[in-house]
């Protein structure tokens, strides 16, 4: 084989790795291209208010069913509590630190009873009114029910508490009388619909992006991908100037 045909057949082995290297890596400059220019308009986007819920993503970022699932019903809510997330029919999920024990109709509201607050929900599942500490809301909240008045009184520390028409609970002799409100039964079916919620939940859109625009969602081989493919980078940068210098017309003598 002469020296002229070795030379072209290198060539153009050189040249077919620097093509396929190059669309391999086009593929990853137009994925984190996506991505970066994804998370810069974050807001518009409205990357945060999405969420995941893929069981095979949440599965890798370990998304765990909840430990704690309560459940209440009203004639017009029905209240779920998944860990530190209270769910209100389809309404966004609101954060709490506390357990939910109770909820009940009342007026044109919906109150709900965490440990250590009242809750008041309009019809439309909103948070109109937050009653804690200050309002004097006790600790340790453990019932809510209405009397034979049908106003409304919660049990806390073998104490009961009357909410008055300026919305503050005020301690008031103990009364038998009281029909507390019961949780609501949770079936196997409604157990899982609840679990999903909440793993949905969890992990947001923006979170994601982020997390592969950054080699994170890759765990621990994050960091070698993103060296795999800079070296490929690397090895187009090199290849590409020795096809072009190869390629290019030499001057005559």
């Amino acid at each position: 084989m002469s020296r002229q045909r070795r030379n072209r057949n290198k060539g153009l082995s050189l040249y077919i790795w620097h093509r396929y290297a190059g669309l391999f890596a086009s593929l990853f400059v137009i994925f984190i291209s996506i991505t970066g220019i994804a998370l810069n308009h974050t807001d518009d986007l409205e990357l945060k208010k999405q969420h995941i819920s893929t069981d095979f993503l949440l599965s890798l970022y370990n998304v765990q069913d909840p430990s704690v699932i309560i459940r209440f019903k009203t004639p017009q809510h029905t209240i779920s509590q998944a860990d530190d997330m209270l769910f209100i029919n389809t309404s966004p999920p609101l954060s709490i630190d506390s357990t939910l024990t109770g909820a009940i109709k009342h007026a044109d509201f919906t109150i709900i009873a965490l440990t250590n607050k009242l809750l008041l929900i309009d019809a439309d599942s909103q948070l109109i009114e937050t009653l804690d500490g200050l309002d004097g809301a006790p600790n340790n909240i453990s019932h809510i029910g209405l009397d034979e008045q049908q106003r409304v009184n919660v049990l806390a520390n073998n104490a009961i508490y009357l909410l008055t028409n300026d919305l503050v609970l005020a301690p008031i002799a103990f009364n038998y009388n009281i029909n507390w409100v019961k949780s609501a039964t949770v079936s196997t079916a409604d157990k899982n619909d609840i679990s999903m919620q909440y793993r949905s939940e969890i992990i947001s859109l923006e979170t994601l992006m982020l997390d592969i625009h950054s080699g994170r969602f890759f765990g621990a081989y994050g960091t070698l991908f993103f060296d795999i493919v800079g070296g490929i980078l690397l090895f187009l940068a090199f290849t590409g100037v020795i096809i072009w210098l190869r390629q290019r017309p030499k001057k005559s003598s």
